[in-house]
């Protein structure tokens, strides 16, 4: 039976961008402890996001992911973490009494590997969060509440920084939504809200409360979020030429005032100290996984990135994520009041969930890297910056990395870890590889033609087997034929959503029009009637 084109790739997209809303809400609400098993969680959680993405990709005949500057800016502690990865695994700078053989290194690669997929993930399934009020209000109000449980009844003191920040953060978010409720000459919002004036104003109220509530509980921090706000609004300025004065002189008062209370303490001085004192050791290039007997997880994130891969590159990834706000944020000058109203409280929460993931703890919460995913992937929707595609071999090459820095490492870190507190073994890990990678090669040579995508699946199994010798050749660990089976296993498995994938595209008929369509077409070409009386 025929059914209307683009029917199978709507329903998939809309799974997989609930599915993906589902797992930010959960984490922001749940996985606060910085153990293998909250890890293991998100890291699956998004693996299964990024195969329903495929599956609505491949439908869809799109091969091209959408490009954000938040990938080259994580490139400069890769590409750092890469070099002690190869240097350990050539048996070199690594001391006897610290055999850790990769495997910090390799989990931390996998921490920016899982932030970057998150990232595009978000970017590609909620570029309309904008006007989605039910997804902005779902992961607003997890953002703020899920800090505070974490703080009421956790062990909050040691992350109680990044609590607070991300809670902050929340109410960004939730106030985004405002700009969703109701707008002059645009359809109605998705989701379950009306758009009215005292709904306004209930949303204003609950956002005001919850920013009280945090700046009662956390007044240091609440000076730090002034202060990213006040930043905000200066830079603001001298973006948006309408409103440059009030702008201007709304954030240099608040930035004086935030500089006058720091001067009255000494947390900056102290902190300064910290970070020098912690790092003084680390070089250019830092020390890789050996400044962890230095440090811990419940550092500064800025102090272990400083230790892990030196101050220059952590500088690099500083200056890129906060020149990747103003470059973003110059791109709503041209934009109505509420786009910029929208572009400034967005951006606020940007700048709230990167200080998040720098302060003590934050790097290592799992919940702070699905806030990231989240607030940083419809960073540039939000600021009204379109997507430009890029191409999908992007995303191959880098799951393709990843797996063969996996391979090298002497432990695999993360991921082999985290699946032992499952009680799995590497034949998962395998498994696993080999159906992303099936699925991966069959979306970039087979979203056309089905027998381009059955030899990509053929590659996909292939590659296993040079895989194994290059880990054998390369790294200290054996080339074993059971893993290739695995491997090949899972491109194996990778055969049947493909074809169900191009199933459904044969399918779909130009011929059929659906009753959303009719109704669409009567509405357009008759708009001062009622859609109810065509039925």
């Amino acid at each position: 039976m025929a059914i209307p084109i683009g029917t199978t790739a709507r329903q998939t997209e809309a799974l997989a961008r609930w599915v993906l809303v589902s797992v930010v809400a959960l984490a922001m609400l749940a996985w606060w402890g910085p153990g293998y098993r909250s890890w293991g969680a998100l890291s699956a959680a998004l693996l299964v996001v990024l195969a329903f993405w495929l599956l609505w990709r491949t439908v869809l005949g799109d091969r091209t992911v959408p490009g954000h500057p938040i990938h080259a800016v994580l490139l400069a502690p890769v590409v750092v973490l890469v070099f002690h990865v190869l240097r350990g695994a050539a048996g070199r700078g690594q001391t006897a009494e610290w055999a850790l053989a990769g495997a910090l290194n390799v989990s931390m690669i996998c921490h920016f590997g899982l932030l970057s997929l998150g990232v595009m993930l978000s970017q590609s399934l909620l570029p309309k969060a904008a006007r989605h009020v039910a997804v902005l209000a779902v992961c607003g109000a997890a953002m703020m509440l899920g800090p505070a449980a974490a703080m009421a009844w956790g062990q909050a003191e040691p992350v109680r920084t990044a609590l607070a920040l991300l809670g902050f953060g929340g109410v960004g978010v939730w106030l985004s939504a405002l700009w969703g409720l109701d707008a002059p000459g645009v359809p109605p919002a998705h989701g379950f809200l009306p758009g009215r004036g005292w709904l306004r104003c209930l949303w204003v109220a609950v956002g005001a409360l919850a920013a009280i509530a945090w700046m009662a509980a956390a007044p240091l921090q609440g000076l730090l979020m002034a202060g990213i706000l006040a930043v905000t609004l200066f830079v603001a300025g001298l973006v948006f030429p309408r409103r440059r004065a009030g702008l201007l002189l709304t954030g240099g008062s608040l930035a004086v005032a935030v500089l006058g209370v720091l001067s009255l303490g000494r947390y900056v001085r102290e902190a300064l100290f910290v970070l020098v004192a912690r790092t003084g050791e680390a070089g250019w290039l830092g020390r890789g996984e050996e400044a962890f007997r230095d440090v811990s997880a419940s550092d500064a994130g800025l102090v272990v990135l400083a230790a892990t891969v030196g101050f220059p590159a952590a500088g690099i990834l500083l200056s890129g994520l906060a020149g990747c706000i103003v470059w973003l944020l110059a791109h709503a000058r041209r934009g109505h009041a509420g786009d910029q109203g929208r572009a400034i409280v967005w951006t606020v929460a940007a700048g709230a969930v990167g200080a998040a993931l720098l302060a003590p703890g934050g790097l290592f919460l799992p919940a702070a890297t699905a806030a990231a995913v989240f607030v940083w992937g419809l960073l540039p929707s939000m600021l009204s910056r379109p997507a430009r595609p890029r191409s999908g071999a992007y995303l191959l090459g880098g799951v393709v990395a990843v797996t063969i820095l996996v391979g090298l490492a002497r432990r695999a870190g993360l991921f082999s870890s985290a699946l032992r507190v499952f009680g799995a073994g590497d034949a998962l890990m395998h498994l696993t590889a080999g159906l992303l990678l099936g699925m991966l090669m069959a979306w970039l040579l087979g979203a056309r033609r089905l027998w381009l995508g059955l030899v990509g699946l053929a590659l996909a199994a292939l590659a296993g087997g040079p895989g194994e010798v290059l880990q054998y050749a390369l790294g200290t660990r054996t080339a074993e034929f059971r893993d290739w089976l695995y491997h090949c296993t899972g491109s194996a498995a990778a055969v049947v959503p493909y074809l169900l994938c191009v199933v459904a595209r044969w399918c779909e008929s130009p011929d059929v029009v659906s009753e959303q369509s009719l109704a669409a077409e009567k509405y357009l070409r008759y708009p001062a009637q009622s859609v109810d009386s065509w039925a």
